[in-house]
């Protein structure tokens, strides 16, 4: 394998005002980065470039190699290769951000896939960012440092889980987004009606966002980002559309008339339901629209003396 296929340029340069620019945002930390890459000359050159800009750097080789030296080892940050033996990246990232003991460790695929489906499925499991070779060392470095940064915030405001994914405006990825709020969901002290109360507020809103947001164009995605602090649930649920009105929505359920529109929605042929929002409002303690109407957030808080779970006691 040519080096140049994949990095663009020398790593060791840098040129221009970008390059004085990005050189003066990345301080000199000491953070330990895991670099999984299964050529081993790139994998060298990456632990290189890390260590010139004052990280401390190991390479592997392979998937499972990285979720255990992961979870022995808790680095900062890792860069990781979708193209692996065995354990391929997709796999090795969801493995690992799918679990509370290392979901806050952020992770930065790194791929010669540079598809949209490719893409796609990276934010899906988790990845923190996805940058395509060939790449050039100033933007990779920055993302690191992002996502490093990131993660002390998250970490300083006492925020034990985060996690984001985007989702194609297809209905059919609703099991998909249930099975990750399960997973989620285990880290928090909510009862089991509470966890279901919640993931049937964020399924209906995700539809919402779906089909009245992106208005069911299949190119445009809908991001979830959930937030698990000491002391409350953040959900915050995005769409690529131009919003709407939640208070307006036509052949939606209404406090005085919950079922009234029920007869029209089946004539225009829409999806049972129609009851998202108002229901949605008795399930958590906040749902607040953004005012483009293309963002809702849900809060539910923590009774007082319940503290967030480990994976001990799951």
């Amino acid at each position: 394998m040519e080096v140049n296929q994949c990095i663009s340029g020398r790593a060791g340069e840098r040129t221009g005002e970008r390059a004085a620019a990005a050189a003066a945002t990345l301080p000199r930390t000491g953070e330990r980065i895991l670099v999984v890459e299964d050529d081993e000359e790139l994998n060298s050159i990456l632990c290189r470039m890390l260590v010139t800009e004052g990280y401390r750097a190991r390479g592997v080789h392979d998937g499972k190699a990285a979720v255990q030296c992961v979870r022995v080892e808790r680095p900062d940050g890792v860069v990781l290769d979708v193209m692996l033996p065995g354990m391929n990246g997709f796999d090795v990232c969801q493995e690992l951000k799918f679990h509370r003991g290392t979901n806050l460790i952020p992770v930065l695929m790194l791929t010669a896939l540079g598809d949209r489906e490719s893409r796609q499925k990276g934010l899906w499991v988790g990845a923190n960012a996805y940058v395509t070779k060939p790449y050039d060392p100033d933007d990779l470095l920055i993302k690191i440092r992002h996502m490093l940064d990131h993660r002390r915030e998250l970490l300083e405001h006492k925020v034990h889980t985060r996690v984001e994914l985007c989702m194609e405006s297809d209905s059919l990825l609703r099991e998909q987004l249930n099975d990750l709020l399960s997973e989620l969901f285990l880290f928090t002290p909510l009862s089991e009606d509470e966890v279901h109360r919640i993931r049937y507020a964020v399924m209906e809103l995700t539809e919402n966002a779906i089909e009245w947001g992106n208005r069911r164009r299949r190119e445009l995605t809908v991001s979830v980002a959930y937030e698990v602090t000491d002391s409350f649930l953040r959900i915050v649920i995005t769409d690529e559309g131009s919003g709407f009105n939640p208070a307006a929505l036509p052949h939606a359920a209404t406090d005085e008339d919950p079922v009234a529109h029920l007869s029209i929605r089946e004539k225009l042929g829409l999806r049972d339901g129609g009851f998202g929002i108002m229901i949605s409002r008795g399930m958590v303690d906040e749902v607040q629209y953004n005012q483009a109407g293309n963002q809702v957030t849900l809060v539910k808080r923590f009774d007082a003396g319940r503290e967030p779970r480990t994976k001990a006691q799951t």
